[in-house]
């Protein structure tokens, strides 16, 4: 029973990176904006189909994979389940992102700037477990002296609404920079960080053993997770929250295209620099203290029965204390960072995407991307090199390879058509895995349709 509780435990977390480097600077895509506000786009003024210009997801875990544990190999499930935690690093992390674009659009200025705004919905997820938790859980503390920590334990999950606009400039020739404003609105908050504490077992004076809680001090913040009694839970309820009804908060993006010579282009993008103020339906709950109990003393008195377990009881609620906090808190998004630099060769075009005249395009271009997010849970680099190729003016594909926590054999592709206004993509990774999806660690998909519109100079 311990076994099935363990493989739920992991593999429901696992519902839940953000790293979309096959969509990045790809193909002037209106979408690359979301991911450097200070991309090249060259179109007269665009329209995402209404919940299809971008559907995204992905996730990942570091530890194991599901055919790890589930493979048609003659191995027992227990074997396979203890060889996958002999091979746990001492922290492993799962991430899971959705992103739904309700709207997306853009326009041309008179001064050449091009504005872009939009709407999407987005569920993130973050777990980090350290292998003190995972051996705990699994085998007890029955290593005598082994101090279990939960140090480096943290997680956070969070649904929400983003309403954004942003506006790309071209100062001149050589560079393009951008910016992104955002209100986010929070449906749901629940995250914990910063904890400390551990248990061990050691040999005991008066029975066998003695267990210990020592300096423990856990904190699990919440907003709209626990609901009062009046509150109707529904599906106009969450679309109020994604609304501007839920938690608010700001953030601003940022990016530049650089030109340093005729084919080479640098790009750089920080995304997601802001916080949410959490102060509605908010619950946070605290556990500090330290405790040790070695066992009962068992008095067998008749005229003066006592209640072993109720003691031991009062006496740990004396020593580890348990607070609901009722008071708001903020919260700082998670930073994304990426950049590049590119060289573009083969034959020069020009068509009608690419009216401007003030540079040459040319069929190919290959280069290194670099991904990292900075946050409070868990922080990682990924790095990508890439291949991308126009091969006629209804057709661009881009191929990737990318080193990364998750892997590093991870290949991606992306396809753009462009037929008249009409744009469809689809950009994938890890298709590797593809022959056995069960084997994979992580998967990422990004499609969409749009109608990109537009004029010769």
């Amino acid at each position: 029973m311990k076994k099935i509780i363990f493989i739920f435990f992991w593999f429901s977390l696992l519902s839940s990176a953000q790293n979309k480097q096959v969509l990045y600077n790809f193909n002037n895509l209106p979408q690359t904006l979301l991911l450097n506000p200070g991309s090249e786009v060259y179109n007269q003024f665009h329209i995402g189909f209404p919940l299809l210009s971008q559907v995204s997801f992905q996730a990942g875990f570091t530890g194991f994979s599901t055919y790890d544990i589930f493979a048609k190999d003659g191995v027992s499930i227990n074997d396979k389940i203890r060889k996958a935690i002999n091979k746990y690093g001492n922290a492993e992390f799962m991430e899971a992102n959705q992103q739904l674009e309700v709207i997306n659009a853009g326009y041309r200025l008179k001064n050449n700037s091009y504005l872009s705004f939009g709407y999407y919905e987005e569920f993130n997820a973050l777990a980090k477990i350290p292998r003190d938790v995972v051996d705990l859980f699994y085998e007890g503390n029955s290593d005598i002296g082994r101090r279990y920590s939960i140090t480096k334990t943290a997680a956070r999950a969070e649904l929400l609404g983003v309403l954004h606009i942003g506006i790309s400039k071209k100062i001149n020739k050589n560079w393009q920079v951008g910016a992104r404003f955002k209100i986010y609105s929070s449906v749901f908050n629940a995250s914990t960080k910063q904890n400390t504490g551990n248990l061990y077992l050691e040999n005991g004076t008066n029975n066998i053993y003695k267990q210990h809680i020592d300096n423990l001090s856990f904190l699990l913040q919440t907003a709209g997770v626990f609901f009062e009694d009046t509150d109707v839970i529904n599906k106009s309820y969450i679309q109020k929250k994604l609304l501007f009804g839920g938690n608010l908060g700001v953030g601003v993006d940022v990016g530049f295209t650089f030109h340093p010579k005729k084919h080479w282009t640098i790009t750089g993008s920080i995304l997601d620099f802001g916080f949410i103020n959490y102060s509605k339906n908010v619950r946070s709950y605290s556990v500090k203290g330290s405790y040790e109990v070695e066992g009962i003393q068992v008095n067998f008195d008749p005229t003066n029965p006592e209640n072993y377990w109720q003691d031991i009881k009062e006496d740990f609620d004396n020593q580890v204390v348990l607070d609901t906090i009722y008071s708001k808190y903020s919260s700082l998004r998670p930073i994304k960072l990426n950049g590049s630099v590119a060289y573009s060769f083969g034959r020069p075009y020009y068509d009608d995407c690419h009216f401007s005249k003030e540079r040459e395009f040319y069929t190919d271009k290959m280069g290194l991307q670099l991904f990292s997010t900075v946050g409070t849970v868990h922080s990682y680099l990924a790095a990508t090199l890439f291949y991308e190729k126009r091969i006629n003016k209804y057709l661009q594909t881009k191929i990737t390879y990318t080193a990364d926590p998750f892997s590093f054999t991870n290949i991606g592709l992306g396809i753009s058509t462009h037929f008249n206004a009409f744009n469809m993509y689809l950009a994938a990774d890890n298709l590797i895995s593809l022959s056995n999806v069960y084997n994979a660690k992580s998967a990422n998909i990004q499609l969409g349709i749009n109608f990109i519109f537009n004029k010769k100079n």
